[in-house]
C-alpha cells in the first residue's frame, strides 16, 4: 500500500483566510458622500465674553434694610409723618424769612452777593418767591402744622385773594387741603393781567420770555426754509421778537444749500449757466463795474 500525503491547494487555504477574517470583529464605514476630516490646532479656543447688562448696584439697593427697627402701630406712623412735615414747613417759612430779610437789609451789591453765597441768583423766579414767602411769614408761622412743605405751593397760596384766604381759616379748612384746581382758581383772581408776560418762561440766554412753538406740517427742503427764513427776518425787523433756531437745524440747511450749488454747476440747463457779470449787484455796484448784458437771440 503506498502511502500518500495530501497537499492543500490554494483555493482552500484562500477560503479558510476569508472565513478567518469574517470571524473577526471589525468597524466598517460606509462609503457616503462626505468628508472626515481630523484636525489638529494648537490655538486656544476663542471665547466670547460674556455681557452683564445687569445696571449698576445704586445707593438704594447696597442697603439692607433694617432689622433692629422696632414695630409701631399706625397711629404713630401718621403723627410721626404730621410731625416731619410741619417741621419741613416751619424750616421752609424760616429760610425765606432770611431772604426776605436779606432783601431789605443789604444793599443790590450785598445782596447778589448774598445770592451767590447760597447758591442762587438775584434775579432768578426762585428767590423772588422766597422773598414772597418770607413776607407773609408773620401769617403763615401760626398755621405751620397744616401747611405743605413744598415752597412751590407755599408760594402759590401766598398769591391768593387776601379775603378769600381769611375765609378759608374761618371755615376750618386746612392750608394742606388746598391744591389742584381750587387753588388755581384763587391763584387767577389775582394775576395781573397788564403784565400778559407773567405766566411765560424766561430764558436768560436769549434774553427774552418764550411765546410760543412753531412747528413744520411737511417735510422741509432748503428751499422752503429759505421761505420762512426771509418771513421771521420780516418780522424780527418789525416786531419786538426774537427767532431761535437749532444749531444742528442750520448747519445740515447750509450743506443742503452747498450740495445744490454744486449739483446746479454740473447740470445745469443751456442759457441758465452762472454768468457773474450779468448779476444785479445793485446800482452804486453796477456803477462802478458795468455788466455786460445776457445776448439775446435774434427773431427769426
Amino acid at each position: 500500500m503506498q502511502n500518500t500525503v495530501s497537499t492543500p491547494s490554494v483555493a482552500n487555504t484562500t477560503s479558510a483566510a476569508q472565513a478567518a477574517e469574517k470571524a473577526l470583529a471589525s468597524i466598517k464605514v460606509s462609503s457616503i458622500k462626505g468628508n472626515v476630516k481630523v484636525t489638529t490646532d494648537n490655538k486656544p479656543a476663542v471665547v466670547e465674553p460674556v455681557i452683564d447688562y445687569s445696571p449698576v448696584v445704586s445707593l438704594e439697593r447696597a442697603c439692607l434694610d433694617d432689622a433692629n427697627m422696632v414695630k409701631q402701630d399706625r397711629a404713630f406712623y401718621v403723627n410721626a409723618f404730621k410731625r416731619g412735615v410741619e417741621k419741613t414747613a416751619r424750616a421752609t417759612l424760616d429760610m425765606c424769612r432770611v431772604v426776605y430779610e436779606a432783601r431789605n437789609a443789604l444793599d443790590n451789591y450785598q445782596f447778589e452777593n448774598f445770592c451767590k453765597e447760597v447758591g442762587y441768583r438775584d434775579g432768578s423766579s426762585t428767590i423772588r418767591k422766597f422773598i414772597a414767602i418770607g413776607k407773609v411769614y408773620p401769617r403763615f408761622i401760626d398755621l405751620a402744622d397744616q401747611l405743605p412743605c413744598a415752597w412751590t405751593t407755599l408760594y402759590q397760596i401766598t398769591q391768593i385773594p387776601a379775603d378769600d384766604f381769611d375765609a378759608y381759616i374761618k371755615q376750618g379748612k386746612r392750608l394742606d387741603e388746598l391744591k389742584g384746581k381750587r387753588l388755581t382758581e384763587f391763584t387767577q383772581k389775582t394775576r395781573d393781567a397788564s403784565d400778559v408776560t407773567q405766566p411765560l418762561v424766561y430764558d436768560s440766554d436769549v434774553g427774552g420770555h418764550a411765546v410760543a412753538k412753531m412747528f413744520v406740517t411737511k417735510k422741509l427742503d432748503d428751499k422752503d426754509w429759505r421761505a420762512i427764513e426771509k418771513a421771521m427776518n420780516e418780522m424780527a425787523a418789525r416786531l419786538p421778537v426774537r427767532f431761535v433756531v437749532p444749531s444742528a437745524f442750520l448747519d445740515l440747511i447750509s450743506q443742503a444749500r452747498l450740495r445744490r450749488y454744486e449739483q446746479s454747476k454740473k447740470h445745469y440747463v443751456k442759457g441758465q449757466q452762472f454768468y457773474p457779470e450779468t448779476w444785479d449787484m445793485g446800482e452804486e455796484a453796477n456803477a462802478v463795474l458795468p455788466r455786460a448784458e445776457p445776448e439775446v437771440a435774434a427773431e427769426a
